[in-house]
């Protein structure tokens, strides 16, 4: 009796421990990662859903934050933690990790925040608007000497040239 107690509460301890393991939480990030951020500022906190740069880190850590609704209706946010390459940081403009000097810069990280509620916005609006891409041309460096893409009247996307492979021997 005792061993069959004994291996219910083991088996019960090792599913725990593999249930908590399959659930990626906050700032578990890769070994060595101090390696490459230096001191790792564990502060920042979801508060609505989308991707984050976490300014404190200098945007080499970004967040992805998302609602999750459990059986019994009760809400919960939860938060994955990212690192970006090897000297690139999170774009907050484009949602990507890119060199610094083609992003917006990380001090400006949290003006495009908002971005977040163009990503529910459907497949026929474009992600960005003219004034978004005037705001970042505006914060990144060499950006704003840079022509601007405007999208032509009713929405129709500029015609795509078909890629060849002899293109990139010629």
């Amino acid at each position: 009796m005792k061993l069959c107690l004994a291996l219910v509460f083991v088996s019960g301890l090792a599913l725990s421990l593999a249930a908590s393991r399959s659930k990626r939480a906050a700032y578990e990030l890769p070994d060595g990662a101090e390696l490459l951020v230096g001191a790792i500022r564990t502060s920042f906190v979801c508060s609505n859903e989308g991707y984050y740069a976490d300014i404190e880190n200098n945007c080499q850590i970004f967040h992805v934050c998302h609602t999750s609704v459990n059986p019994d209706g009760t809400s919960e946010m939860l938060q994955w933690s990212f690192l970006c390459g090897n000297q690139t940081i999170f774009n907050q403009f484009s949602f990507t990790c890119t060199s610094p000097e083609d992003a917006v810069p990380c001090g400006s990280a949290s003006d495009f925040f908002y971005l977040n509620g163009n990503l529910r916005a459907g497949p026929n609006v474009f992600f960005h608007n003219e004034q978004d891409v005037a705001r970042a041309a505006a914060v990144t460096p060499g950006r704003a000497a840079q022509p601007v893409y405007v999208p032509p009247a009713g929405g129709a996307r500029p015609p795509q040239r078909p890629f060849r492979d002899k293109e990139l021997f010629d």
